[in-house]
């Protein structure tokens, strides 16, 4: 079992981006880092860990969110260019100063994301290439086309149920207000998920 502990867990405000992390590596003192810390996952052998529970794995660098992350955040600040009039006003009424329960930074990074990959300049979205999964030639045959997948991982409790909200008003809004002709965005939204955690 891993053995470590820091004085001060807790660097962050919820509803700023975050600005410090700790790096804890077994073995070491755990560092106080500035910045955010980048995207990565670790990786194990399946089994492998059996004989050596303080194994955590290789970490693996998700270069491409952690790309989208620094792209999203330079189009914040350049004031959401290309964005709809309607991603415009959603963005500003989401952060509106005396909102009864402000919105998690969370949310908005993960709202802004989606809005950030389907509405931005193209300039900005250099380097970026989300492929959609291809179907098959015999699902292709039938009329089916390829599937844009895109997906925001966010902590338990941090507010998905309300993102899923935030993004179904943001597509059919800016649907109805094109007149239905925009294909970019959808005006019926399906919600799958398990009926334990809704």
């Amino acid at each position: 079992m891993l053995d470590f502990q820091v004085e001060s867990p807790i660097q962050n405000n919820p509803y700023e981006e975050p600005t410090k992390w700790w790096r804890i590596v077994p073995g070491e003192t755990p560092q106080l880092m500035d910045g955010r810390r980048p995207a990565a996952y670790y990786w194990r052998k399946a089994g492998g860990a059996e004989e050596d529970n303080e194994d955590v794995g290789t970490e693996i660098t998700l270069i491409m969110v952690n790309r989208i992350r620094d792209r999203v955040r330079q189009w914040r600040a350049e004031g959401f260019q290309g964005a709809s009039r309607i991603s415009l006003e959603l963005l500003a009424w989401w952060q509106r100063e005396g909102r009864a329960q402000r919105l998690f930074f969370a949310q908005l990074e993960a709202a802004m994301t989606v809005i950030f990959l389907t509405e931005a300049r193209p300039d900005y979205l250099q380097g970026i290439d989300i492929r959609p999964d291809a179907p098959t030639s015999g699902q292709v045959a039938s009329g089916i086309r390829p599937l844009m997948r895109w997906a925001c991982k966010m902590a338990t409790g941090g507010g998905k149920t309300t993102v899923m909200g935030m993004l179904a008003a943001w597509t059919i809004l800016n649907k109805v207000v094109s007149g239905g002709r925009d294909a970019r965005f959808a005006d019926f939204v399906l919600a799958v998920c398990a009926n334990v955690s809704i």
